[in-house]
């Protein structure tokens, strides 16, 4: 029942940093983290969320009260401040969670190392994901060329993924064309899913006429 009554308490006073490690795992991570480094990364998240609300609260003059954890396994400790810290947090942690997930989705960190010559590496994720998070506009507009079915699907990219078999990608506004530069259909939205090793995409960089050849 001690133990039962420790995580509840300590599950409460991190959900603010749980929170924000779902964000990260869903929409951050690479490569999905272990039990072990998820609960890692919520009690850091955890710290760095109460950290800025210390700071925030001694900025308003307002009193800050700290959990004793040591008696979280023998007793409540969730007071109604403890509670109101973290409301507080949960609003402080979607902030910062959200600017986390910008700064690491367009690698922030790594463009200010490239900048000045500390790194040529663009980051841990591979170049599928480098190219499409770029917000460059040179790679907003494709051509998909098909090698076994002689098609080329030109369009917007609305939305893409990766899973350990597929390259997914939405794209908008298609036109798919043969080999031969003839136009064959228009579509308001086209689905894609190659395997990695069989995909081949063109930048014909700049906003192309609705007719362009995609062999030019």
């Amino acid at each position: 029942m001690k133990v039962d009554l420790l995580i509840l308490q300590l599950a409460v006073i991190f959900l603010p940093g749980i929170i924000w490690a779902r964000l990260d795992a869903s929409y951050a991570a690479k490569v999905k983290p272990s039990d072990s480094q998820f609960f890692l990364r919520a009690f850091i998240f955890g710290i760095a969320i109460y950290t800025v609300e210390f700071i925030l609260f001694a900025a308003l003059g307002w009193p800050f009260t700290m959990a004793d954890l040591a008696d979280a396994g023998t007793k409540g400790i969730v007071t109604k401040d403890i509670l109101h810290e973290v409301l507080w947090g949960l609003g402080i942690g979607l902030v910062l969670s959200v600017l986390w997930l910008y700064l690491s989705n367009y690698k922030a960190l790594t463009w200010l190392l490239q900048k000045i010559g500390a790194t040529k590496k663009y980051g841990d994720e591979d170049v599928w994901d480098h190219t499409f998070n770029s917000r460059d506009a040179v790679v907003e507009y494709v051509h998909v060329r098909d090698f076994a079915n002689q098609y080329v699907y030109a369009g917007w990219v609305n939305t893409f993924s990766e899973t350990d078999k597929l390259r997914e990608l939405v794209l908008l506004d298609v036109i798919v064309y043969n080999f031969d530069s003839e136009e064959l259909y228009r579509i308001p939205r086209l689905y894609l899913a190659r395997p990695p090793e069989n995909i081949h995409i063109e930048f014909p960089y700049g906003k192309p006429d609705a007719e362009e050849d995609p062999d030019k």
